[in-house]
Parts: C-alpha cells; sequence; structure tokens
C-alpha cells in the first residue's frame, strides 16, 4: 500500500528529518513531546513511520518541540550548499540556553578566523 504524500513532505521524510533534529539537538522524545503536547509515545509512532502527522502537528513539533524554523527542518541538505549545515545548527543550538549559544558563537568566529 503506497502512503500518501502530505503538504509536508512524505510520512518517512517528516519521521527522518524529526529524529535526525531532536538528536542533533540532543533532547529526548520526552522533552519534544512536553514541548509540543503530545505523548512520548506518539512522537515515537512518527519517528517510526506508524503516524501520519497533519500539518499543523508538523508545525508544533517543529516549532514547539524542536525549537527550530520550518525553514531549517524542510531545507534541503542533498543540494551540497550550506542550508543542510545551517539546518543542523540551528537545530543543535536552537534549545540551548542564551550563554551555551554565545560561546558556541565565539568558537565557531575563532574557527572561521583561523
Amino acid at each position: 500500500m503506497k502512503r500518501k504524500t502530505t503538504a509536508t513532505g512524505s510520512p518517512r521524510d517528516i519521521a527522518r528529518r524529526l529524529r535526525r533534529f531532536r538528536e542533533a539537538a540532543d533532547i529526548t522524545q520526552e522533552v519534544v513531546a512536553k514541548r509540543a503536547r503530545v505523548s512520548a509515545k506518539f512522537i515515537s509512532e512518527i519517528e517510526n513511520g506508524h503516524v501520519n502527522p497533519s500539518v499543523a502537528l508538523v508545525a508544533r513539533l517543529v516549532e514547539d518541540g524542536l525549537e527550530i524554523p520550518m525553514s531549517a527542518f524542510f531545507s534541503d541538505d542533498k543540494t551540497g550548499d550550506v542550508r543542510g549545515d545551517i539546518a543542523q545548527l540551528v537545530a543543535l543550538f536552537g534549545g540551548q540556553p542564551a550563554i551555551v549559544r554565545r560561546r558556541a558563537i565565539r568558537v565557531l568566529q575563532a574557527l572561521c578566523e583561523e
């Protein structure tokens, strides 16, 4: 049976991206679930491809749960440009406290100046 594609992408694509960004940010399914106001079991079902979330739910998962912009979540990291790398940085640092983000920026600036 063929799965239908949502306005945001295929269910498999949503599942893959959700897991990748969640793991890059080093947060648990429970944290994403609490922020997005769903159960951790539901996050697991989405990540395992058992549930096809609505567009509204994907928006909540991304913006509230992962705390990243939708544009970062859906950036095409297969094009070879920097958008995928930037999306990963947003996912990694988006949920961090301001002090951690500032330190990371200083480190990145030092690396770029070499």
